[in-house]
């Protein structure tokens, strides 16, 4: 009969040490068995909670190694969005649209024209455009190297949607080689104002600047004698 609180015994505590792997399994790595009782199935329930100490250490190992990993992740994100904050204005610097006369815009474009830059410059034309009112725009293309199929339609773009805001465009500074590809290319622009210097572009445009101001006054005096008779 003294066999049996022994058993009993043994029997609560390997239901203990069932548990203790639950609760562990379940994600509780603070559960221990901590047995202060020295026989056969201490060794056992020892074992047990070493083996839990090196999971536990295991996983946290792994865990600061994620956090690390996801740190350095949003640090990389971070100066992504830096350098592309950066490209985009280094973009709009190289695209730099100026009220030079009344009623006169200039948009100087030197290096390497691609789709990217192409687009930033006719976002800031237009803006530009809007923001002064003015109706005459240069782009001068003087230190532009060369042009392909995909950039020059961007050109027409602009000028096309420069035309929609009341705007002329005069593309001034084609050179030799870049008229050479244009034709090569098929690409019409006789639509297109152009002028070999920017010299000529400019003095183009006071003159139809002038012819403008001279139609507008022509008008208004016309006007005033209508309503005098």
């Amino acid at each position: 009969m003294s066999e049996i609180p022994k058993i009993e015994k043994m029997k609560e505590r390997i239901n203990f040490i069932e548990d203790v792997l639950s609760s562990v399994a379940a994600g509780d790595m603070n559960a221990r068995i901590n047995s202060e009782i020295n026989d056969d199935l201490s060794g056992i329930e020892a074992a047990i909670d070493l083996l839990i100490n090196d999971l536990t250490d295991e996983l946290k190992q792994r865990e600061k190694m994620q956090q690390e990993v996801e740190e350095k992740l949003v640090k990389i994100q971070e100066q992504q969005k830096t350098i592309l904050q950066q490209q985009q204005d280094l973009l709009e610097l190289s695209s730099p649209v100026s009220k030079v006369w009344d009623n006169v815009l200039i948009l100087p474009v030197i290096g390497t024209l691609d789709s990217q830059r192409t687009q930033v410059m006719m976002e800031n034309l237009l803006e530009k455009i809007v923001e002064t009112g003015c109706t005459i725009a240069i782009l001068d293309i003087t230190g532009v190297p060369t042009v392909d199929t995909q950039v020059a339609n961007h050109l027409l773009k602009t000028v096309t949607a420069a035309r929609l805001l009341g705007a002329e465009c005069i593309i001034s500074g084609i050179s030799p080689a870049i008229a050479q590809t244009i034709v090569h290319l098929g690409i019409d622009l006789s639509s297109i104002r152009t002028k070999a210097t920017l010299q000529d572009a400019m003095i183009f445009a006071m003159r139809e600047n002038k012819r403008s101001e001279g139609v507008k006054l022509q008008t208004l005096f016309t006007h005033s004698d209508e309503k005098q008779e």
